[in-house]
């Protein structure tokens, strides 16, 4: 390849940042870009942000939703627990949504926990920040995976059936790995919906053992029957708090109407 002329190299330098402003300007013009290959026609999708809430005491250490990042979010105070949520404010990738919700569409989600973050290994007298190793290996076993294929809620009411007009995907983690989503509208943050999803959280609580406040050894010593025990519930709860909203919204006559 030539060398470049010391003429050429300030032209590329201009034209790099007048592409890199244009890009900026595009990505913050409101509405989301069309998801990667799919632009138009019956197929078209969009690439909508992704966000997080937790209403745990327990870390959500990140997860996915249709292919978009769901970004690590921890878990409210122990005494705040019911009170408040933490999360919303960040977003690590985008994730698919089709351009019009049809009753029937799902969305894929992974998600990990850590359920005792106030719980963690002792450090050693070491030059360093050096932890016990079996303290660490015996806290991590208790870190918990999930997935689940769980029914896509339409857009509000005003919306339509137009996945176009949402802000985002927001994952509300409910308590008793239970799985709350909606997408970040005027309509979604209203004080009367979160007072609702305050109300589904309490209703999540009751599906599951609560569990011990584990913040060292002596803590987990005493109580790992229970931590045992609950480990092996939390495997076997199914989706029920998500599918029994969208039925009440079906009841209610609240599905959009298709638009053409």
């Amino acid at each position: 390849m030539p060398a470049q002329s010391p003429a050429t190299i300030p032209k590329l330098v201009k034209l790099t940042s007048l592409l890199l402003a244009t890009t900026a300007l595009s990505s913050c013009s409101g509405g989301f870009e069309p998801f990667v290959g799919v632009t138009s026609g019956k197929n078209k999708s969009y690439a909508a942000p992704v966000e997080a809430l937790e209403y745990n005491y327990e870390n959500m250490a990140g997860g996915s939703i249709n292919g978009g990042c769901i970004p690590k979010t921890p878990g409210v105070d122990d005494y705040e627990v019911g009170k408040k949520r933490y999360g919303g404010g960040s977003t690590c990738g985008a994730a698919y949504l089709p351009a019009k919700w049809k009753p029937g569409m799902t969305a894929r989600i992974y998600w990990k926990v850590y359920p005792y973050p106030g719980w963690r290994a002792r450090g050693l007298n070491l030059p360093g920040v050096v932890v016990d190793r079996k303290e660490s290996a015996i806290i991590d076993q208790y870190d918990e995976n999930y997935s689940a294929v769980v029914p896509l809620p339409p857009p509000p009411p005003s919306m339509g059936d137009d996945f176009g007009k949402v802000s985002n995907i927001t994952v509300h983690f409910l308590a008793c790995n239970q799985i709350y989503i909606d997408y970040g509208t005027l309509e979604d943050d209203s004080r009367e919906s979160v007072k609702k999803q305050f109300a589904l959280y309490a209703k999540s609580q009751k599906l599951c053992t609560p569990r011990p406040s584990i913040k060292s050894m002596a803590d987990y010593r005493r109580n790992k029957a229970k931590l045992d025990a609950i480990k092996k519930e939390r495997e076997n709860i199914p989706q029920v708090i998500l599918p029994e909203y969208i039925q009440e919204l079906q009841q209610q006559g609240k599905f959009p109407v298709p638009s053409k």
